[in-house]
């Protein structure tokens, strides 16, 4: 008993030379999860500042951060400041009430509870209605992080001359990074040819550094939009296919509030399209063109604006040589186009002798406005030849053309009208008359593919008239006869006519109306004299 008794005194003496250590206090965030903290402090610190705050001070470094990164890793760090925003918003008011519904054994107000759980409970509403808006957006910004783009893949292809590259798909991420690698194996590439409806902002403004760094010219055969046009200004010598389009509308934000991102889109469209030189007003009409949607401008609004450095014909580059790795994928091209399909099918034989000629150009690597020159040549050639048989509608319709391409000439180049008329050949003459044309309205050439079209379909043998000397004579006689005796000896003079384009034009516009001028049944007879000469 007694040794009982010295070991309890044993053990209250160990007690209290080793005391049990005290339970530390509660961390901060377990705190104000308990509700321990004031309702002062658990609302207006801890669940207004702090879960606002802090979500907008790591947006600002994750701006920051991720500036010259794909975007794939800027949504991914949106996406984690999200979670941890609605995690850290819970937090918060979970603490808060939990602080209310103590804040009267506190000692405080009953009003003060209800006012804030009232609060909160408003605040559980509103983001709930926000979440549901935003879940498409979270839907994009989560597609995104993962690894999606905004256009189709990028691909490169060198032309077979070596002197300019096809960048078709989207400004992706990456975009700028290929086409850096293909100038790297190919250095005579001289022009970059962009086939894009855009992409990331980003992407164009990169693209656009490697064709400024290799000093290259850029060239647009189809279509340029959007974040395209970025890396399309970039170019020393900016020029577009005639029938191409370059489309332009506000640069915006992938995902976020549409309110909040406006004033900021607005104000990236100025910044970035100013520092390209682009003009103000300009600029304007960019920003006013909401992202759904593409304003294209025309060549002539283009051209003062800056945006093209010239204007081009068409058909620079070789890409109709580079697709036609045969001969008969070249005829399939060709056969794209209506007037070469309706020759193929009414004369076989002069379309065959037209691909020929043609492929010829292309084992060469010549470009697309000398291959398909060759086949205009040939499409005059045929179309002279057939116009003796032609339909008296086909011979209207041609007489039409040609005296209001003359007018049209007239207030250009009295040359140009001359030239038209009376080409210096008759290879030129049956060429289509690119030279004089290619000075007027694209209207022009739609009527003379549509007049051709018909000619090549309707011609035939039967259509020739047979008439007398005398008809003949007759009948053009009184077409000439409005004309001047000084006309008459202008008209019929090579040489005075070389020497004075200004009189040629008017006569030649003279005769031409002159002859349209005539009954139906003399007009019939005129034109069919008119142009069965040869």
């Amino acid at each position: 008993m007694r040794r009982r008794i010295k070991e309890k005194h044993h053990v209250s003496q160990a007690v209290t030379r080793f005391p049990v250590p005290a339970r530390p206090p509660a961390s901060f965030l377990r705190r104000h999860w308990r509700g321990d903290y004031s309702l002062g402090r658990s609302y207006w610190l801890h669940t207004v500042l702090l879960t606002s705050l802090v979500p907008a001070l790591a947006i600002s470094v994750l701006a920051r951060l991720t500036n010259d990164m794909p975007a794939r890793y800027g949504m991914a760090g949106v996406l984690g400041i999200a979670a941890f925003s609605y995690l850290a918003w819970t937090w918060g008011v979970c603490g808060c009430w939990r602080s209310a519904s103590k804040h009267v054994a506190r000692g405080g107000r009953r009003w003060a509870e209800v006012v804030v759980k009232f609060l909160i409970v408003c605040g559980a509403i509103s983001m709930a209605t926000s979440t549901w808006r935003a879940a498409h957006s979270l839907r994009e910004q989560l597609d995104i992080a993962l690894g999606k783009q905004l256009g189709p893949p990028v691909v490169y292809q060198v032309r077979v001359d070596g002197r300019s590259v096809l960048l078709q798909g989207g400004m992706n991420d990456g975009a700028a990074d290929g086409l850096e690698a293909v100038l790297q194996q190919h250095p005579s590439v001289r022009t970059v040819v962009l086939y894009s409806a855009g992409g990331w902002v980003r992407e164009g403004k990169l693209v656009g550094d490697v064709i400024r760094r290799h000093r290259l010219n850029t060239y647009v055969e189809q279509e340029c939009s959007s974040s395209c046009t970025l890396a399309f200004l970039a170019g020393r010598d900016r020029a577009m296919d005639p029938r191409a389009h370059i489309g332009f509308h506000t640069l915006y934000t992938v995902g976020g509030d549409d309110r909040i991102n406006k004033s900021f889109d607005r104000k990236l469209t100025f910044d970035t399209y100013g520092k390209l030189g682009l003009p103000h007003d300009f600029i304007e009409r960019i920003a006013d063109t909401p992202a759904a949607q593409s304003w294209y401008p025309e060549l002539g609004q283009l051209l003062q604006a800056g945006v093209l450095t010239r204007l081009a014909p068409g058909g620079e580059t070789a890409q109709l040589a580079t697709i036609a790795t045969s001969r008969d994928v070249l005829e399939a091209e060709f056969k794209k186009g209506a007037l070469f399909d309706i020759m193929a099918r009414y004369h076989p034989a002069d379309f065959a002798r037209t691909i020929d000629l043609a492929w010829a150009r292309a084992q060469a690597h010549a470009s697309d406005a000398e291959i398909l020159a060759v086949g205009r040549e040939q499409v005059g050639l045929l179309s002279r030849r057939l116009l003796p048989i032609a339909s008296d509608q086909s011979l209207a319709e041609f007489q039409q053309l040609l005296l209001d391409e003359a007018v049209a000439l007239r207030g250009i180049s009295a040359a140009a009208c001359t030239e038209l008329i009376y080409p210096r050949s008759r290879a030129e003459a049956v060429a289509g008359r690119e030279a004089p044309q290619s000075a007027l309205p694209q209207e022009f050439a739609n009527r003379e593919q549509v007049m051709t079209q018909r000619l090549l379909r309707d011609a035939d043998p039967a259509n020739a008239g047979r008439y007398s000397l005398a008809e003949r004579t007759r009948v053009m006689r009184k077409a000439l006869a409005p004309l001047t005796q000084e006309q008459l000896k202008l008209l019929s003079s090579p040489l005075r006519r070389q020497a004075d384009p200004d009189a040629t034009c008017d006569a030649s516009i003279a005769y031409l109306r002159a002859v349209n001028q005539l009954p139906p049944d003399e007009r019939r007879v005129a034109l069919r004299v008119l142009y069965s000469r040869e």
